[in-house]
């Protein structure tokens, strides 16, 4: 799926360019390319209650002549994306499925950084109560860490409903702790919830499956897994497990210490 990461890549590096608004446009991109590709840009606009302008100039800031172009370049995406997912119905036997997933846990727990954890441990150890965020496919494994923590004696919550989470960042206090958990660090909701969390100065930790992402510009600190993004029959399998792994040994070395 390397050209699909490499033209949302190409967007994203973009975005230290973008006003506030042409950032609201671009993040409507990546997260329902399918969608805009469809679109006029009249119901572009309409979708997220801006001007026709700032969605043209927004595309022009991206690097395309116009909207037009734009839809262009997202119908040639969506091409490529179900040219890989043909070749993963031919390919995608289990031997295959079983050597990702021992490619991603051997090379996630090889490039574990000792000293990440630690520090980690020590924000964990002197936070009030900590809040895992985490949408999706991610919230399964917030909600099974907070499970581990609380039992652990540490007060610890995970909390599936948008809206909530959007509220507990709100609310969080300077001496609690937040953990992002996200596999490509480009998640909307929690970008959303990652500006709330920074403004008011709460601390936070980024467990992510790629490098380089915008949530990483806002973390406290981030420790990466590694992780394939993975595709079949137009579902996202990329696994979340290797950013389990790391969650569990933060975990291991909070009781340890305690």
């Amino acid at each position: 799926m390397a050209e699909v990461n490499i033209f949302f890549k190409k967007l994203i590096a973009k975005r230290k360019d973008l006003s506030k608004l042409e950032s609201q446009v671009l993040e409507y991109i990546l997260k329902y390319p399918n969608k805009v590709a469809e679109l006029t840009i009249d119901e572009f606009a309409n979708e997220i209650y801006i001007s026709t302008a700032t969605v043209s100039r927004t595309c022009k800031k991206l690097g395309f002549k116009g909207y037009q172009q734009l839809k262009y370049a997202l119908d040639q995406y969506n091409l490529t994306k179900e040219d890989f997912h043909q070749g993963d119905k031919k390919n995608a036997d289990i031997a295959e499925h079983i050597t990702r997933f021992q490619k991603e846990t051997e090379k996630t727990l090889a490039e574990v950084n000792p000293s990440q954890i630690t520090r980690a441990v020590e924000l964990l150890t002197n936070s009030n109560l900590v809040e895992f965020f985490g949408v999706g496919v991610s919230f399964p494994f917030c909600s099974d860490a907070a499970r581990k923590l609380t039992f652990a004696g540490k007060i610890s919550s995970a909390r599936n409903d948008w809206d909530e989470l959007r509220a507990v960042a709100n609310n969080m206090k300077s001496n609690d702790l937040a953990i992002l958990l996200s596999h490509s660090g480009e998640t909307l909701h929690l970008m959303e919830y990652a500006n709330i969390l920074k403004q008011k100065q709460v601390p936070f930790i980024l467990l992510a499956g790629t490098q380089n992402s915008y949530l990483e510009t806002l973390a406290d600190f981030t420790i990466t897994a590694y992780s394939e993004s993975f595709y079949y029959k137009d579902i996202d399998m990329s696994s979340r497990f290797s950013i389990s792994l790391l969650m569990d040994l933060i975990i291991f070395e909070y009781i340890k210490q305690k």
